[in-house]
């Protein structure tokens, strides 16, 4: 385990790939793994429907959805993807990071995260396109919100640790790219006076993470957080939990 520090930053990968893996595994993380479970099972339908009907793409197909069947779209809208490059890097992302924040909260605060941040981020989108968007429909959708979430609450959480481990440092990594990317977006919006340079539901999301970040100071800490350099602590493995801090849900 390390510090956060920018040099250790730049090498998550110094002890290579399957530290890294171990402690992902370890991790236990049922509301991001019913999540992704979830994504990729609506996606596996909104693909059989599509082959079903004919349409050229799953994105047409999803548009289609909000255009007959708002009542079923809307509700589903964070778990509904338009294409594989959409729900793939989602997916991905969404499985690697969101295990990490969630082992550093409450089950119940990570799940009230979650969904603030995908209800929110839907939210904002739809209100962002009908305020600026010529389009006389609006159809917006995507689990990107609850990983922008995941994202903003690392990179404040994390650095608060002493020492981290490299799946830690990458959670860290992986946020400040988050805060790059809204505040290049964010620019560019301002510069451009373009309102449509900035995805708002990227925005929405890593507030949601960094509010609540902010606001937890209870952490569950799965990986231990003794500072001593056993091979469990190495691994990632878990270590017995200090029984002096809060525990929640």
């Amino acid at each position: 385990m390390r510090p956060v520090s920018v040099a250790n930053l730049m090498t998550p990968f110094e002890n290579g790939v399957r530290p890294i893996l171990t402690q992902h595994r370890s991790l236990s993380a049922p509301v991001t793994d019913l999540l992704t479970v979830a994504v990729c099972g609506i996606y596996a339908i909104q693909a059989a429907q599509t082959a079903l009907w004919g349409t050229p793409s799953v994105f047409e197909t999803t548009n289609y959805v909000y255009l007959r069947a708002p009542w079923l779209a809307w509700p589903l809208s964070p778990l509904l993807h338009g294409g594989l490059a959409h729900v793939v890097p989602n997916v991905v992302t969404l499985f690697l990071f969101g295990r990490i924040a969630e082992a550093h909260l409450p089950r119940r605060r990570f799940a009230a995260m979650a969904f603030v941040a995908a209800v929110g981020s839907i939210a904002a989108l739809a209100g962002w396109s009908v305020a600026f968007a010529a389009e006389p429909h609006v159809a917006v959708y995507g689990i990107s919100g609850v990983v922008f979430a995941a994202a903003g609450f690392a990179v404040v959480h994390l650095p608060n640790h002493d020492r981290v481990t490299d799946l830690e440092l990458l959670a860290v990594l992986f946020g400040l790219c988050a805060v790059a990317l809204v505040g290049v977006e964010s620019l560019a919006a301002l510069a451009l006076l373009s309102p449509a340079a900035i995805n708002v539901g990227h925005a929405v999301g890593l507030l949601v993470g960094l509010v609540t970040a902010v606001l937890s100071r209870d952490c569950p800490g799965p990986l231990g957080r003794d500072g001593s350099d056993s091979d469990a602590g190495e691994a990632g493995l878990p270590r017995d939990r200090d029984t002096t801090t809060p525990k929640e849900g």
